[in-house]
């Protein structure tokens, strides 16, 4: 999930796999998204021995990530692809818009282009003969876990989708949360964190999107940040990095900057209960406890709520105690501790995802 720093925006892996002897041989590939006319590479990850392999398609969280989703040198990506093809499965795992080779062309790309990008990922792995094209499945985390149930609702030919770290909620009320999350777990006060959210973050943002030119936009952050020194002492404004009358321009230009885009105006209103109401494929939810990116609680109570309507008869929720958004040991779960920690993802989120894989696979 983007993260976007304090009061601006905030929002979008313990140990590294290893084994000295691989079962697995990894292969560059290249596959066109046809109706954007995009080519993403990436690397496609088989077993050695065997055939027809259950395959998962790896899609990033926001942001543009390379194939490994390299965050802060931990590559999550990488060891679940490991991890998983010395386990009997293909793993395909590919470069965003924007990310690896492709740095050209990620700036107007938003959710509905991601999502075309996996669905032209699911088409090139059934032109694979080593991929049995009834077990392809989908892998999304943060982001990626709004884009898989839209693939998987949008195709009858996906299997199962394994949600890591992923929104339940619409994503204004996963970035509300995660602003309260985040500056409590910078220990700002909770009234004070309260008064932020409600009275300047949700009415500044909930705006964007929805019709506003530029001028429109502008005069909305003034007039919120008003309300908001009139709430707040000077200390507390500081503390959400809210700066005086008279230097407020360069503040408003950021965040305009930052939020009128076409990506951020479809993602602040995306709503991923559209189609985890309709997801009935196997699904495997997985959060940390430490997460506070994407809240554990309110997220996966979103997704279970949405399997429920959907009518979906095999599903599985789980909290993975004390991991934060990238599936890594953490204390506080705050983006700063991210390049404290090392390795590229905890071993009990890789014995969960290949636990359940091989319930429905033996």
């Amino acid at each position: 999930m983007r993260l976007f720093i304090l009061s601006i925006l905030l929002c979008i892996s313990g140990a590294s796999y290893s084994q000295e002897s691989k079962k697995y041989r990894e292969e560059e590939i290249s596959f066109w998204n046809k109706t954007d006319s995009i080519q993403l590479n990436g690397t496609l990850t088989i077993p050695n021995s065997g055939k027809n392999f259950p395959v998962v398609l790896l899609i990033t969280g926001s942001g543009p990530q390379d194939r490994d989703e390299n965050i802060l040198g931990h590559k999550p990506f990488k060891a679940i692809a490991e991890y998983l093809g010395d386990r009997g499965f293909a793993v395909l795992r590919y470069d965003d818009r924007g990310g690896g080779k492709m740095n050209k062309v990620f700036s107007n790309a938003t959710l509905d282009n991601f999502i075309k990008d996996a669905s032209a990922g699911v088409d090139f792995l059934k032109t694979r003969k080593e991929i049995n094209p009834t077990k392809i499945g989908l892998l999304g985390h943060s982001e990626g876990g709004s884009v898989a149930p839209a693939v998987a609702t949008q195709r009858k030919d996906v299997a199962f989708v394994v949600l890591m770290a992923a929104p339940g909620t619409k994503h204004l009320e996963l970035m509300k949360q995660q602003n309260r999350d985040l500056f409590r777990g910078m220990k700002l006060d909770s009234a004070a964190i309260e008064t932020y959210v409600n009275d300047y973050y949700e009415d500044v943002f909930s705006g964007f999107g929805k019709g506003l030119d530029s001028t429109q936009q502008v005069e909305l952050i003034s007039n919120r940040l008003d309300i908001l020194r009139q709430k707040l002492p000077e200390k507390q404004l500081f503390n959400f990095m809210i700066p005086a009358k008279d230097k407020e321009g360069p503040y408003i230009r950021q965040v305009y900057k930052a939020t009128h885009g076409k990506w951020f105006q479809q993602f602040i209103n995306f709503d991923p209960s559209i189609y985890l109401d309709k997801l009935t494929v196997p699904t495997l939810a997985i959060n940390g406890t430490k997460d506070v990116q994407v809240n554990a609680d309110l997220n996966l109570k979103g997704i279970e709520k949405s399997l429920k309507k959907a009518g979906n008869k095999n599903y599985k929720i789980v909290k993975l105690e004390g991991l934060n958004h990238l599936m890594l040991p953490a204390k506080t779960g705050l983006p700063q501790e991210y390049a404290t920690i090392k390795g590229d993802i905890d071993p009990t989120f890789l014995e969960t995802v290949s636990n359940w894989l091989r319930g429905l696979y033996p």
